[in-house]
């Protein structure tokens, strides 16, 4: 194996990095005393993240190839046992016997192909250096199963889909909220709230070409990140599950209900294993699900769920590009900035509120700020709608005892004050320019 080990090696280190790679907001930090996780659904730029970081080290800093180690652990040619990832490092020393591998940086890609990694990172991380950075396209690689490896020992970026503002920087253009190319910047929105994020889609021109790459990750994420990764052996009713999942977009739905759905379809699958292969999906970065604003936590863990997908193009893959969806696509890609905003893989401060008679698409909860109910409607032009739209939003302020809300339209913009309650109405894509990550 160590023959093979020195040839990937060396190809990896010869390599030539891509200089037109795009910067994105979410970025590696040179000389982190940590070890640095790269976290994200499948082909969003991981690698390119660290390849940037490599290009830095060696532009910025000097260090030659033969202080960046860099493995994929999905290379088809190599296949460990835990105790064989060793021969990575000794490969590697008999490589360059004159370097020392405390003056190394580690960079592994998508590690959660091989048992026993986090032990192995961690020893690197023990015994020879911290500068250390990995991906991985499941969210649970930093959960519950390995913290008593790597906790407080390392750190997690999560990469998605790109934001609007990346969409635009790889379109080369400048997004601007007043001016003359305020119009330019609407319609690449308009591209964006369908074409989705996946930054190999901004590449092609044919729209075809695009559902097909984007069925090709489904595809791909669907078989590696849930089906073998958690070693599925009955599996048949994924699909249909995913799409029940994808045409109840912003719906609250219990798992029962699925369940039923299932079997109606003629699957034989537990109500069990419905729970834990939804969670399969979230950590594998499909769609997210949030509970029903409470007061009462446990009354809000217990509600039934709405699931969000976080890539509008990944979800016209499935479903069609259907007009009478496009409130739902609007929905669906205004969740995707509040999680940019208030999510993490630790923890969920988004929610959704309902009653009898009204309901509110979105909750969000900072610390140290109340919360903010958000509504979002295609257009408040018909009155029905309108009426509609501003009563769940004020029925959720009462609720939530605060006097500010917000609803988000395609284009249109107003201030409107309801006996001391102010709803701000404003275009999805300036709010999204203007909002900024909360810490």
């Amino acid at each position: 194996m160590k023959e093979i080990l020195k040839d990937i090696l060396t190809e990896n280190s010869t390599r030539q990095l891509r200089e037109e790679l795009v910067l994105r907001d979410t970025k590696l930090h040179v000389d982190l005393p940590k070890m640095q996780a790269v976290l994200g659904p499948r082909r969003v730029g991981k690698t390119s993240a660290m390849n940037l970081y490599m290009q830095e080290l060696s532009k910025s800093k000097e260090i030659s190839p033969s202080r960046l180690v860099y493995f994929n652990f999905e290379d088809e040619r190599v296949h460990f046992l835990p105790e064989q990832l060793d021969l990575i490092l000794q490969s590697w020393r008999e490589l360059h016997p004159e370097v020392h591998l405390a003056d190394c940086y580690f960079f592994f890609d998508e590690v959660q192909a091989v048992l026993g990694w986090e032990k192995f990172l961690n020893r690197i991380s023990e015994t020879y250096t911290k500068k250390i950075c990995f991906t991985g396209s499941n969210s649970r690689l930093l959960h519950t199963e390995v913290n008593t490896v790597l906790r407080g020992r390392s750190i997690a970026l999560e990469l998605l889909p790109l934001s609007f503002q990346e969409f635009c920087r790889f379109y080369a253009h400048q997004p601007v909220v007043y001016g003359p190319e305020k119009s330019t910047t609407e319609a690449y929105f308009k591209k964006y709230l369908h074409q989705g994020g996946y930054p190999e889609l901004t590449r092609l021109t044919e729209p075809s070409l695009q559902i097909a790459y984007l069925q090709e990750y489904y595809n791909t994420m669907l078989l590696r990140d849930i089906i073998e990764y958690h070693q599925l052996s009955n599996f048949q009713y994924l699909r249909s599950l995913f799409r029940l999942v994808a045409g109840s977009v912003g719906q609250p739905v219990s798992v029962r209900r699925y369940f039923n759905q299932l079997k109606s379809m003629g699957y034989s699958v537990g109500l069990n294993t419905l729970y834990d292969v939804l969670n399969h999906a979230e950590d594998a970065y499909l769609f997210k699900r949030i509970g029903r604003f409470d007061h009462s936590q446990g009354k809000s863990e217990k509600s039934d769920k709405k699931a969000y997908w976080l890539d509008n193009g990944l979800l016209n893959a499935l479903v069609g590009i259907q007009p009478e969806r496009n409130g739902i696509m609007l929905e669906n890609l205004v969740f995707q900035q509040l999680y940019r905003l208030y999510g993490s893989i630790y923890q969920q401060r988004i929610f959704y509120y309902s009653d009898q008679s009204h309901e509110c698409d979105f909750v969000v909860l900072n610390e140290n700020e109340e919360p903010l109910p958000i509504q979002v409607a295609w257009s408040l032009e018909q009155l029905h709608t309108r009426d509609r739209e501003i009563k769940g939003v004020l029925k959720t302020c009462a609720y939530a005892k605060v006097k500010k809300g917000l609803i988000l339209t395609l284009e249109e913009s107003d201030s409107l004050e309801f006996d001391g309650v102010k709803v701000e109405v404003m275009p999805v894509w300036k709010w999204i320019l203007e909002s900024r990550k909360k810490d």
